[in-house]
């Protein structure tokens, strides 16, 4: 509490700093900066006003503004290392003073000491830590919006590391010049596909919410577009090295951009890896390249943009945990997913991306007041994740839950003599709780097996080891096509028109693919967890019936076999009106979406809805928003925004077992969501302020969950359906940043929000081993609980200090109020049957747990140096050298639970949690990044 009271009171006394009064004679200048060669929006250019120590930088849309201007006159300039100086002067004669647009020179210069270095993001793909009951705790580096706003700031810098979701984790939209990077299938942003190029990432536009953008209709958190292009490259070259302690320790990249040339062409190349032999958390490693490359040329007026951008990457994954065995390791960073092999750590859950991207665009401004982007983006390639897959034989995993200590101690009656001999010697022998590949190999070299009628040849036998337990890949294979335009039109001086069109063809082949036999001849391509009256049915056990009893080697597929096409087809227009005391907007946009799936092993659980191509489903979707701004005098602005969506359901979602067969969901229907958010912003001299209040409720969601269930009498892999889940997220956030001197500033960010579900919905539970049960349904009861994805509440205060060169800055950040993942069938009658009410038996099953609040400190240091003196009788171009340190969690906690979930396995037979503990992820305790760029 003492915690809470104090971050509250600090942000009392900010905003109560910031909000006063400024003298009448003052006007807000206004304007935007373009590259009068290619008419793009040129961003982070300062503007200046010498006389009055003001200086601003412009926006992602080369928007700039500056408040507070005393009537008068000034001198305007336009510097920074990326355009030549350009000067003018402005008479402020009224409130609001207009310069228009200003076309900027880029510089041959290269450099930008004077500038402010923008801080490296890491991108990395977001991808599931995945468990053998099926549950996930999401790993992500947080959005991909830095920017101008302190509110998006602190989102990608300093809470995606816990884990943070703004607004509960509503969708936003991420383009790279004009083209969305997305993974349709299950809905998120491919972040593998970008990691490593953050030198030439940086032109960024970013709105935030419900806002409009020019270049889409936008997600409900937004839209962030990234101009990659070569000609918008800052001029010159730079080789950088970061030395990290996180997933990886060492990166070296190298960029050299030509800028517009006379002849009109530009090229842009960059480079860099990314390794480690071991990151943070023990028996990871990290192996990544990057490349990229581009090519523009200035065609009358427009613009042709050629990209293409390769990011393979190999690392090594990192498992969550009970709080037990981290308390058996005495370490909170303990990961299961590794082992010694001949002396060598040897991880058994590595990923392989190798998805590269290619991008043609055309920009056509017949005018100043039009631009015209046309985008076509072709993406391939494959996305690996490896596990041991194993056959009649006993659980890989080390810390198996009848490994454990808790095992014996759950048992009725208990078994404390035995869990506690168990403890000891985990405890003494700590190399017990990571994989034993030797146990491995030794158990494949011993089980010598005769396979009758191999690839269903009668008479055809193979005697010799049969593998009972192999390394496997789960394989994505991707193609994806993308169309996209969008036209924006200056209408009038207050009115301005958008629209765009989009279409996406996206297919992804997935299977399983042995990588390693671990010392055996060969692996049976066969079904092992049958329902026991099956077991005497042989074509049941068959993966597929069409090439029966097949003997898998290393690098064939087996297990399953398909193919997912996804088509989606979108037009939207949008208008704005900005006038003397209101501004408007409003957009709409209509589409369709249509996904089908093709097998290609015909299952023998379903050899009648496996194999071939199914009926296509299709779902027409549409969004609906519009806001309102109110202007009171120069600095003073009210909004309101609201929204209607309705999208197509993930495929991910709709389909019950896309791997064995191609049943969906009773009724898929579209996911409908309204959004209303309203708030408040001050913009002067001194103070950026924004406060935001929102609500969104989304119905008719479903959620699939598969995962190996042995309840109730049940032993099998299943899918567990909830249907027409409902959840709101509601709340409010707090950006303000008060610049109380020409080298101090105070940031402060806060978000205060509840997301959680709004209705009991049913539960179907879909057999994988029985083709002849019928589906089983319930209810549960989960109206009011909290929805875990990470922290609800999240506080930053942050003040900086910039004298000349020099940039310090420290921020204190809390986290509070994330609670753990639920499973919803803890919350049925079933689950609480026999349960005294009230009693601690019956809180500890139907309570959800919330995690302790923590708070951490960072610390930033940069310096730019400028070395052309040095440098001068080498090259005729300015040089620079910029170093800096960012230190995360300074105080090195090493206790902070970022994430948690509640197994999806409950122990109905003693109505008892105690037998499936739950799982945590904990944050990185102190962590740096080390920097150092030579711009020449």
């Amino acid at each position: 509490m003492r915690h809470k009271a104090f971050f509250a009171f600090v942000f009392l006394i900010l905003f109560s700093t910031i909000t006063y009064a400024e003298g009448d004679k003052t006007a807000i200048l206004k304007g935007k900066a373009y590259n009068s060669a290619t008419k793009t929006p040129l961003y982070d250019v300062k503007v200046s006003i010498p006389d009055l120590k003001i200086a601003v930088a412009t926006d992602g849309d080369g928007d700039l503004s500056i408040s507070e201007v005393p009537y008068g006159t000034h001198t305007l300039i336009f510097n920074g290392g990326a355009v030549v100086t350009y000067t003018m002067t402005v008479v402020v004669n009224k409130d609001l003073v207009d310069i228009g647009d200003v076309m900027l020179t880029l510089s041959e210069k290269a450099n930008a000491t004077d500038n402010t270095e923008i801080p490296t993001i890491t991108v990395e793909d977001n991808t599931a830590n995945q468990d053998d009951d099926g549950s996930s705790a999401q790993n992500s580096s947080g959005m991909f919006v830095a920017g101008q706003d302190a509110f998006t700031a602190a989102v990608a810098y300093t809470f995606g590391q816990y884990y943070f979701k703004p607004r509960g984790g509503s969708g936003y939209e991420l383009q790279l010049n004009g083209i969305t990077i997305e993974d349709v299938e299950r809905g998120y942003s491919s972040w593998g596909q970008l990691g490593g190029l953050s030198d030439v990432l940086h032109g960024r536009s970013v709105t935030y919410g419900l806002q409009p953008s020019g270049y889409a209709y936008g997600g409900l958190n937004g839209t962030t577009y990234i101009d990659a292009t070569a000609a918008d490259q800052r001029k010159g070259s730079a080789v950088t090295y970061t030395r990290y302690n996180r997933n990886y320790r060492n990166r070296v990249m190298m960029t050299h951009n030509s800028g517009l040339m006379k002849n009109k062409w530009a090229w842009s190349v960059s480079g860099s890896r990314r390794w480690a032999e071991e990151g943070y958390t023990p028996g990871t490693f990290y192996d990544g390249y990057s490349f990229y490359g581009a090519a523009s040329k200035v065609i009358g007026k427009g613009q042709l943009n050629l990209t293409a951008m390769y990011s393979p990457t190999r690392r090594g994954r990192a498992l969550n945990a009970t709080d037990e065995v981290y308390g058996l390791t005495n370490n909170n960073q303990y990961n299961s997913a590794w082992g010694y092999q001949n002396g060598v750590k040897r991880n058994s859950r590595v990923v392989d991306v190798s998805q590269p991207i290619f991008i043609a665009n055309y920009t056509y401004r017949p005018s100043d007041k039009t631009r015209w982007n046309t985008a076509i983006g072709y993406e391939t390639g494959r996305y690996k994740s490896s596990t041991i897959d194993f056959y009649n034989a006993y659980s890989p995993r080390p810390d198996y839950y009848r490994n454990l200590p808790s095992y014996y101690y759950s048992m009725v009656p208990p078994q404390p003599q035995l869990g506690d001999s168990v403890k000891a010697l985990l405890m003494a022998n700590p190399e017990m709780l990571q994989v034993d590949w030797a146990k491995f190999y030794e158990a494949n070299r011993m089980n010598i097996e005769t396979i009758k009628n191999v690839n269903g040849v009668a008479g055809d036998n193979v005697t010799g080891k049969r593998s009972m337990y192999v390394l496997s890949n789960f394989v994505d294979e991707l193609r994806k096509f993308t169309f996209n335009t969008n036209i924006e039109h200056a209408q009038s001086e207050h009115l301005t028109l958008m629209g765009g069109a989009r279409f996406v063809m996206h297919q992804n082949e997935s299977y399983k693919e042995l990588v390693d036999l671990l010392g055996g001849d060969f692996y049976l391509n066969t079904y092992q967890f049958l329902d026991a009256q099956n077991t005497g049915n042989t074509s049941y056990a068959q993966n597929n019936l069409n090439e029966p009893n097949k003997l898998i080697k290393t690098g064939d597929k087996y297990g399953y076999d398909y193919i997912l096409r996804n088509m989606q087809t979108e037009v939207w227009g949008q208008t704005t009106a900005t006038l003397d005391m209101v501004d408007l907007f409003g957009a709409l946009n209509v589409g369709h979406t249509s996904f089908s799936r093709e097998g290609l092993y015909k299952n023998g659980l379903f050899p009648n809805n496996s194999f071939g191509k199914s009926e296509a489903h299709g779902f027409f979707t549409y969004k609906a928003k519009a806001g309102a701004a109110l202007k009171l005098g120069l600095h003073n602005i009210f909004y309101v925004n609201a929204d209607h969506t309705e999208e197509a359901p993930l495929m991910s979602n709709t389909y019950i077992s896309q791997a064995t067969r191609d049943f969906v969901i009773n009724a898929p229907t579209t996911i409908k969501t309204n959004t209303l958010e309203a708030g408040y912003m001050l913009r002067t001299h001194r103070v950026n302020l924004r406060f935001t209040g929102y609500v969104t409720d989304a119905k008719d969601i479903t959620s699939i969950r598969r995962f190996f269930y042995d309840e109730l009498g049940t032993q099998a892999f299943i899918s567990y359906v909830m249907n027409k889940v409902s959840t709101r997220a509601t709340g409010i956030e707090f950006a303000a940043n008060y610049k109380i001197s020409s080298m101090w500033s105070l940031t402060g960010v806060a978000s205060v929000g509840q997301y959680f579900y709004t209705n009991s919905p049913d539960v179907n539970i879909y057999l994988d081993n029985d083709p002849a049960v019928a589906t089983t349904s319930h209810k549960t009861y989960i109206n009011n609980y909290y929805v875990g994805n990470g922290p609800q509440s999240v506080y930053s205060m942050a003040l900086s200090y910039r004298p000349g060169r020099w940039t310090i800055a420290s921020n204190i950040n809390y986290i509070d109020r994330n609670y753990i993942d639920i499973y919803p069938d803890r919350r049925t009658a079933s689950a609480v049957a026999l349960v005294t009410p009230g009693s601690p038996q019956w809180h500890s099953i139907i309570d959800q747990e919330r995690m302790p609040s923590a708070y951490t400190v960072d610390l930033y240091v940069s310096r730019s140096f400028s070395t052309s003196r040095y440098t001068k009788k080498f090259t005729s171009h300015s040089t620079s050298l910029f170093v800096s340190l960012g230190i995360n969690n300074l105080l090195d906690k090493r206790d902070i639970k970022v994430a948690g979930y509640e197994q999806l396995r409950y122990d109905f037979g003693n109505r008892s949690t105690d037998k499936f503990l739950n799982y945590y992820d904990y944050a990185f305790g102190l962590n740096y990044s080390a920097n150092i760029s030579f711009r020449f």
